[in-house]
Protein backbone atom coordinates (compact mmCIF):
# COMPACT_ATOMS: atom_id res chain seq x y z
CA UNK A 1 0.00 0.00 0.00
CA UNK A 2 1.17 3.57 -1.02
CA UNK A 3 0.87 6.26 0.96
CA UNK A 4 0.41 9.88 -0.11
CA UNK A 5 0.42 12.93 1.50
CA UNK A 6 -1.19 15.83 0.49
CA UNK A 7 -0.49 19.47 1.94
CA UNK A 8 -1.77 22.84 1.23
CA UNK A 9 1.34 25.01 1.59
CA UNK A 10 3.68 27.53 -0.79
CA UNK A 11 6.50 26.12 -1.70
CA UNK A 12 8.14 29.13 -0.69
CA UNK A 13 7.35 27.61 3.18
CA UNK A 14 9.03 24.49 2.17
CA UNK A 15 11.98 25.72 0.60
CA UNK A 16 12.56 28.37 4.50
CA UNK A 17 12.53 24.98 6.38
CA UNK A 18 16.05 24.60 5.06
CA UNK A 19 18.47 27.47 6.34
CA UNK A 20 15.33 28.76 8.75
CA UNK A 21 15.13 31.60 10.39
CA UNK A 22 15.81 31.64 14.59
CA UNK A 23 11.61 31.98 15.31
CA UNK A 24 11.02 29.28 12.51
CA UNK A 25 13.97 26.74 13.67
CA UNK A 26 13.12 27.04 17.31
CA UNK A 27 8.85 26.14 16.37
CA UNK A 28 10.25 23.00 14.44
CA UNK A 29 12.11 22.14 16.73
CA UNK A 30 9.75 21.86 19.40
CA UNK A 31 7.36 19.70 16.93
CA UNK A 32 10.00 17.06 16.61
CA UNK A 33 11.04 17.09 19.98
CA UNK A 34 7.14 16.37 20.79
CA UNK A 35 6.58 13.72 17.36
CA UNK A 36 10.24 11.83 17.84
CA UNK A 37 10.55 11.72 21.83
CA UNK A 38 12.32 8.21 22.52
CA UNK A 39 10.32 6.66 24.90
CA UNK A 40 11.02 6.93 28.31
CA UNK A 41 11.26 4.70 32.03
CA UNK A 42 12.28 5.12 35.16
CA UNK A 43 15.51 3.04 35.69
CA UNK A 44 15.75 0.66 38.45
CA UNK A 45 16.87 1.82 41.79
CA UNK A 46 19.64 0.59 43.58
CA UNK A 47 23.13 -0.58 42.94
CA UNK A 48 21.88 -3.24 40.06
CA UNK A 49 20.47 -0.29 38.44
CA UNK A 50 23.94 1.25 37.94
CA UNK A 51 25.07 -1.48 35.80
CA UNK A 52 21.65 -2.95 34.08
CA UNK A 53 21.08 -1.17 30.20
CA UNK A 54 17.33 -0.21 29.85
CA UNK A 55 16.63 -0.81 25.87
CA UNK A 56 13.66 2.21 26.36
CA UNK A 57 16.71 5.13 27.41
CA UNK A 58 18.86 3.62 24.56
CA UNK A 59 18.89 5.89 21.24
CA UNK A 60 17.09 4.34 18.47
CA UNK A 61 19.23 4.93 15.15
CA UNK A 62 15.96 3.78 13.29
CA UNK A 63 14.17 7.01 14.60
CA UNK A 64 14.82 10.63 13.24
CA UNK A 65 17.94 12.01 15.85
CA UNK A 66 18.17 15.53 15.99
CA UNK A 67 21.21 15.81 14.37
CA UNK A 68 19.00 14.87 11.83
CA UNK A 69 16.76 17.67 13.00
CA UNK A 70 19.97 20.08 12.95
CA UNK A 71 21.22 19.12 9.36
CA UNK A 72 17.71 19.85 7.76
CA UNK A 73 17.01 23.15 9.91
CA UNK A 74 20.75 24.18 8.52
CA UNK A 75 20.25 23.15 4.92
CA UNK A 76 23.59 20.97 5.35
CA UNK A 77 24.39 17.56 4.21
CA UNK A 78 22.11 14.84 4.62
CA UNK A 79 23.63 11.29 4.90
CA UNK A 80 22.21 8.75 2.41
CA UNK A 81 21.15 6.47 5.14
CA UNK A 82 19.67 9.19 7.49
CA UNK A 83 17.51 10.24 4.43
CA UNK A 84 14.36 7.85 5.52
CA UNK A 85 14.64 9.35 9.16
CA UNK A 86 14.88 12.90 7.75
CA UNK A 87 11.51 12.42 5.46
CA UNK A 88 9.63 11.37 8.64
CA UNK A 89 10.20 14.82 10.19
CA UNK A 90 10.09 16.91 7.09
CA UNK A 91 6.35 14.98 6.51
CA UNK A 92 5.77 16.12 10.44
CA UNK A 93 6.74 19.96 9.58
CA UNK A 94 4.77 19.99 6.63
CA UNK A 95 1.92 19.04 8.84
CA UNK A 96 2.44 21.59 11.35
CA UNK A 97 2.61 24.74 8.50
CA UNK A 98 0.40 23.65 6.18
CA UNK A 99 -2.87 25.06 5.90
CA UNK A 100 -4.43 21.64 5.38
CA UNK A 101 -3.52 18.47 4.85
CA UNK A 102 -4.85 14.73 3.33
CA UNK A 103 -4.16 11.17 2.97
CA UNK A 104 -4.21 9.18 -0.11
CA UNK A 105 -3.93 5.38 0.15
CA UNK A 106 -3.79 3.79 -3.09
CA UNK A 107 -2.24 -0.36 -3.93
CA UNK A 108 -1.18 0.91 -7.25
CA UNK A 109 -1.41 5.07 -8.51
CA UNK A 110 -1.10 3.53 -11.65
CA UNK A 111 -4.43 1.78 -11.99
CA UNK A 112 -5.81 4.23 -10.26
CA UNK A 113 -4.65 6.72 -12.83
CA UNK A 114 -6.12 4.44 -15.51
CA UNK A 115 -9.26 3.93 -13.76
CA UNK A 116 -9.55 7.94 -13.41
CA UNK A 117 -8.57 8.33 -17.08
CA UNK A 118 -11.21 5.83 -18.17
CA UNK A 119 -13.86 7.91 -16.15
CA UNK A 120 -13.05 10.50 -18.78
CA UNK A 121 -10.04 12.40 -16.59
CA UNK A 122 -7.67 14.07 -19.25
CA UNK A 123 -4.04 13.48 -18.88
CA UNK A 124 -3.32 17.24 -17.89
CA UNK A 125 -5.03 16.46 -14.76
CA UNK A 126 -3.74 13.21 -13.49
CA UNK A 127 -2.92 12.83 -9.83
CA UNK A 128 1.00 12.18 -10.65
CA UNK A 129 0.73 15.95 -12.20
CA UNK A 130 0.12 16.96 -8.51
CA UNK A 131 3.59 15.86 -7.81
CA UNK A 132 5.37 16.68 -11.16
CA UNK A 133 7.42 19.56 -10.26
CA UNK A 134 11.02 18.96 -7.80
CA UNK A 135 11.04 20.67 -4.33
CA UNK A 136 14.27 22.24 -5.41
CA UNK A 137 15.67 21.00 -1.27
CA UNK A 138 18.68 19.41 -0.21
CA UNK A 139 16.09 16.52 0.51
CA UNK A 140 16.44 14.07 -1.86
CA UNK A 141 13.68 11.29 -2.88
CA UNK A 142 14.09 7.57 -1.64
CA UNK A 143 14.52 5.63 -4.50
CA UNK A 144 10.92 5.03 -5.97
CA UNK A 145 9.50 7.28 -3.69
CA UNK A 146 6.44 9.97 -5.40
CA UNK A 147 7.78 13.47 -4.13
CA UNK A 148 6.56 16.52 -5.66
CA UNK A 149 4.46 19.58 -6.06
CA UNK A 150 2.26 21.27 -8.09
CA UNK A 151 1.97 25.48 -8.47
CA UNK A 152 -1.62 26.83 -7.20
CA UNK A 153 -3.16 27.41 -10.68
CA UNK A 154 -2.17 23.93 -11.54
CA UNK A 155 -4.25 22.74 -7.95
CA UNK A 156 -7.35 24.80 -9.14
CA UNK A 157 -7.45 23.05 -12.90
CA UNK A 158 -7.18 19.92 -11.16
CA UNK A 159 -9.82 20.48 -8.79
CA UNK A 160 -12.01 21.61 -11.46
CA UNK A 161 -11.57 18.64 -13.47
CA UNK A 162 -12.33 16.09 -10.49
CA UNK A 163 -15.63 18.40 -9.77
CA UNK A 164 -16.70 18.29 -13.59
CA UNK A 165 -15.66 14.81 -13.60
CA UNK A 166 -18.32 13.58 -10.53
CA UNK A 167 -21.03 15.41 -12.55
CA UNK A 168 -20.72 13.80 -15.99
CA UNK A 169 -18.74 10.16 -15.15
CA UNK A 170 -20.66 7.19 -16.03
CA UNK A 171 -22.25 5.84 -12.86
CA UNK A 172 -19.80 2.89 -12.63
CA UNK A 173 -17.21 4.94 -12.18
CA UNK A 174 -18.30 6.55 -8.81
CA UNK A 175 -16.18 4.43 -6.77
CA UNK A 176 -13.43 5.28 -8.63
CA UNK A 177 -14.18 8.91 -8.09
CA UNK A 178 -15.06 8.91 -4.53
CA UNK A 179 -11.27 7.41 -3.73
CA UNK A 180 -10.01 11.14 -4.74
CA UNK A 181 -12.10 12.82 -3.02
CA UNK A 182 -9.48 13.79 0.25
CA UNK A 183 -7.27 14.96 -2.93
CA UNK A 184 -10.92 16.85 -4.01
CA UNK A 185 -11.26 18.08 -0.55
CA UNK A 186 -7.36 19.34 0.13
CA UNK A 187 -7.87 21.12 -3.51
CA UNK A 188 -10.64 23.31 -2.80
CA UNK A 189 -8.67 24.77 0.17
CA UNK A 190 -5.73 25.18 -1.90
CA UNK A 191 -8.00 27.08 -4.33
CA UNK A 192 -9.31 29.38 -1.45
CA UNK A 193 -5.74 31.08 -1.21
CA UNK A 194 -3.71 32.47 -3.97
CA UNK A 195 -0.85 31.80 -1.54
CA UNK A 196 -1.00 28.47 -1.56
CA UNK A 197 0.41 25.67 -3.69
CA UNK A 198 -0.15 21.21 -3.14
CA UNK A 199 3.10 19.46 -2.13
CA UNK A 200 2.63 15.99 -2.10
CA UNK A 201 5.27 13.12 -0.56
CA UNK A 202 4.59 9.47 -0.15
CA UNK A 203 5.35 8.10 3.36
CA UNK A 204 8.21 6.17 3.50
CA UNK A 205 7.47 2.00 3.90
CA UNK A 206 6.63 1.04 7.01
CA UNK A 207 5.19 4.19 8.35
CA UNK A 208 0.89 4.95 7.98
CA UNK A 209 1.32 8.32 10.04
CA UNK A 210 4.91 9.96 10.28
CA UNK A 211 6.23 8.99 14.06
CA UNK A 212 2.80 7.62 15.53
Amino acid sequence: MHTLRLFAISIDAVRDIFGADPALAERLRAVAAARFAPPTRARPSGILGLFRRDRQLEVDPSRPLVSDVEALLAGGYISPDRTRQCWLVLLAWLEELSTAHAELAVRELDTLEFDLARAGLHSDNSLRNLAARQLGTILRPLPGQTVGYAKHSTAVDTLDALVSLGRTADEEFAAVIARTDPVRDLLTVVATGQDLDVVVVEVPPGETTPGR
